[in-house]
Order: structure tokens, then C-alpha cells, then sequence
């Protein structure tokens, strides 16, 4: 007497089916709870960057701008200016100092390496729309020092701020190169400059370079104080737009 086979013998393609239908399905699953774990572990590890920022919080203060401004002040006297500026900026506005995560953008000029410095506070919604503080600087520029001390004691009492829009600190060596550079990070990062502040004079090619007109940017480029006392309430006053503008999430 021939024995029956089992019905799952046969019938094969009625596992093959089922596995169609669950193994996609665990696929899925599985992914979903990856991300959540990704999430968890982003939002452990921005909590961390928060608090440890927090603690490096300092207020806008005479001391802090004068301290900032004496030393760039030589530091823009030196041959090789257009290096040791962002070699500073990047030291004192970095993780062990202020907390950021400060990027610099070399190019080359002829018989020097400049760079592009900036740092920002990533918008927690709306973070391709960028406010800006903008800081030209070239060699021997006095009133650059003043400028760029003020821009880090803003930077200093922020850091850790949540922001809903994103609010960028940025230090250029004046020249259509820096502008370029600038322009095609942008660019290529979809941003939009939503306001712009200039500590200096404006360069003449920004507006044409970055599209500033067709964009919609609003630019602000303010009287800039004369000294360091008159430099604290100038800095409190643009730290308190800046506020307005970026918006809390």
C-alpha cells in the first residue's frame, strides 16, 4: 500500500508563498526598530552635546571681548595672518572651549593657504534656513579684531541654544574666492540665508555671488563699536535679533 505524503511535501509552494509574505514583513519590522534605535542613541548623544555645551556657556562680558580682541589684534599683524586667524577661531570656538564643531574650508591663494572658518547651531526644524553672521577680515584690519571678538562672545553665550532655524557663524579673508566658496557650500547643502549680519564692510561681490536679491536675504551690516566697552552692549543688542530671528523650537 502506497503511503499519502505529508500535505506539506506535498505542497511546496505554499511555504514558498509564506515566506514571501513574511519575510518581507520581518524585513520591515526589523528596520523600524533599527531606526528607533538610531533615534534613541541620536537623541542620547545630542542631550550629552547639549548639557556639556551648557556648561561652557559664558555671558557677553568686558573681559571676554577684550581678551578676544588683544590677541586677534596681534594675530592680524603676523606675516601669516590668513592662517593664524582661523587656527585661533578654530581653537577657541571648539568642543573643549566653546562646544562647537567648527569647520574649516581651505583654498589656496598665491604663496598662501587660507581657509573659510564657521560653526553653527543646527536649526531643529527649519535647518536649511540659515541666519548668518558674516565676519570679513584681511591682514593689518583693526577693526576686524573688534569684530571678530564680538561675533565670539555671541557665539560663546549661545552655545547650546536650541534653535529652530539655523544660526551660523562664519569668518572669511576678504575676496571673491571666500565668497565663491561660500556660495557653492550653500549650494550644494539646498540653504537659504535668510538674514544676513556683516560685522565690517560689505564686499562689493557678495550680493551678486550669493544671489542675496533673488534669495530674499535681508542684509544688516551695523556701525561697528569703536571699543571694547562700547562693543558689550553692541553684541547684547545683535544677540537678542539674532534670537528673534532663528526663533525657539
Amino acid at each position: 500500500m502506497t503511503e499519502t505524503p505529508p500535505a506539506s511535501s506535498a505542497n511546496p509552494g505554499r511555504w514558498i508563498r509564506a515566506a514571501l509574505v513574511i519575510f518581507p514583513a520581518g524585513t520591515v519590522l526589523l528596520g523600524i526598530a533599527s531606526f528607533g534605535v538610531w533615534q534613541w542613541k541620536k537623541d542620547q548623544e545630542e542631550d550629552r552635546s547639549f548639557k556639556y555645551a551648557l556648561a561652557l556657556k559664558r555671558e557677553i562680558n568686558l573681559g571676554g571681548i577684550e581678551r578676544h580682541a588683544d590677541v586677534l589684534r596681534g594675530v592680524l599683524k603676523q606675516k601669516d595672518a590668513l592662517q593664524a586667524v582661523p587656527a585661533y577661531l578654530q581653537s577657541i570656538m571648539g568642543e573643549e572651549n566653546m562646544g562647537y564643531t567648527v569647520r574649516r574650508m581651505r583654498f589656496d591663494r598665491p604663496g598662501a593657504e587660507c581657509a573659510v572658518v564657521d560653526t553653527e547651531l543646527a536649526g531643529k526644524k527649519l535647518w536649511r534656513d540659515v541666519n548668518l553672521i558674516l565676519v570679513p577680515y584681511s591682514e593689518n584690519e583693526e577693526s576686524a579684531a573688534i569684530a571678530l571678538a564680538a561675533m565670539l562672545s555671541i557665539a560663546h553665550e549661545l552655545t547650546g541654544q536650541p534653535m529652530l532655524r539655523t544660526l551660523r557663524f562664519a569668518a572669511v579673508p576678504r575676496g571673491e574666492d571666500a565668497l565663491k566658496l561660500i556660495a557653492i557650500k550653500m549650494r550644494e547643502e539646498g540653504e537659504r540665508v535668510l538674514h544676513l549680519h556683516v560685522l565690517g564692510t560689505l564686499p562689493e561681490q557678495l550680493p551678486e555671488l550669493w544671489s542675496t536679491k533673488a534669495r530674499g536675504t535681508v542684509i544688516d551690516v551695523p556701525t561697528l563699536p569703536a571699543t571694547a566697552a562700547d562693543a558689550v552692549p553692541f553684541a547684547q543688542a545683535l544677540k537678542q535679533k539674532l534670537l528673534q530671528e532663528t526663533g525657539q523650537p
